[in-house]
């Protein structure tokens, strides 16, 4: 979750699980929500990034509350995390860095964050392991990942690939078109998606069948905040045996295509109209896809540059 006064991200842990649909796991699912509650990510030359923030750090108290009572998490401590921009809101900080242990204080005031284009980010583990990182299904977004992979190969008389590990933690979802193309370069025309009405009539989504197949060992990371589009990807990918599912469960936000509805004080009413169905015919919203090997990140590993997860799709692909 990108926070206004602060442009970093924080979680409330379902055993590390991360934030869902843009805000803190600890508002949307507080059941689910244990502590501590602890930065993800922070965004270069953002406020929290100038005040010294790091993945990692948790959050000890916000203006003198903690974040959790009794093991069960404050709303509305949270929310004074979560602006009040353009208004004044500045709030005091209680933090503690797990690496080095130091705990200390400071004042973040909102800011308002432009985020910049999503694109993907790629690099080479072991010398011959793709690791791609796609924060979304945006238009294009397959194209990019297809074009990484050659380009970390080096091309003709480069490296021999063993394996990619594609990070799908903290992707937003998108476009359909996009899950079919990428899914296309491990699988053509199999059908990873299911679009069902009321009468149980199903129509199939399949994967694309003009995208040159990778030939590559697979190994996916999730998280919590892995929705929508993500989830679908996900799915396929565990049904259709293409790959290896690493960290813990998608966010379980895929209801399915939506229809808008015409009201008679003209507005529009949008809702699902089908209900989605994964390749195995099983129902993900609400419930998310599971991973294969459940590994959470901790406030622990991100402040001391530890990814178990990364650690493990290594040793999956004999890296």
């Amino acid at each position: 979750m990108v926070l206004p006064g602060t442009a970093s991200r924080i979680c409330g842990r379902r055993s590390g699980d991360h934030d869902i649909t843009g805000l803190p796991l600890a508002l949307t699912a507080p059941e689910e929500a244990l502590p501590p509650l602890f930065v993800t990510t922070v965004v270069p030359g953002s406020p929290a990034a100038s005040s010294g923030l790091r993945p990692g750090d948790i959050i000890v108290s916000v203006n003198g509350a903690p974040p959790f009572t009794n093991g069960a998490a404050s709303a509305g401590v949270i929310n004074l995390l979560l602006g009040p921009y353009p208004r004044p809101g500045r709030v005091a900080v209680q933090l503690n860095r797990p690496a080095t242990g130091r705990t200390w204080t400071v004042t973040l005031t909102p800011a308002l964050y432009q985020a910049p284009p999503p694109s993907v980010t790629q690099k080479l583990l072991n010398g011959d392991i793709a690791y791609v990182q796609l924060p979304g299904f945006f238009g294009g977004a397959a194209d990019q990942v297809l074009q990484a992979i050659p380009n970390l190969a080096g091309g003709v008389g480069g490296v021999k690939l063993r394996g990619l590990i594609l990070d799908l933690r903290g992707n937003g979802g998108g476009s359909p078109a996009e899950v079919s193309r990428l899914l296309g370069a491990f699988t053509h025309g199999a059908a990873y998606a299911y679009d069902c009405d009321v009468h149980g009539n199903c129509a199939a989504t399949r994967t694309d069948t003009d995208v040159p197949l990778l030939h590559l060992p697979l190994v996916v990371l999730t998280g919590r905040n892995c929705l929508s589009a993500c989830d679908a990807f996900s799915g396929a990918v565990k049904d259709l045996r293409l790959g290896t599912l690493i960290g813990t469960r998608t966010a379980g936000i895929a209801s399915g295509p939506a229809a808008g509805y015409l009201l008679n004080d003209a507005s529009l009413l949008a809702l699902p109209a089908k209900h989605e169905l994964s390749a195995n015919h099983e129902l993900i919203n609400g419930i998310g896809v599971a991973p294969d090997y459940f590994i959470p990140l901790t406030a622990q590993d991100l402040s001391t540059g530890h990814d178990p997860d990364i650690t493990q799709a290594l040793t999956l692909l004999g890296g």
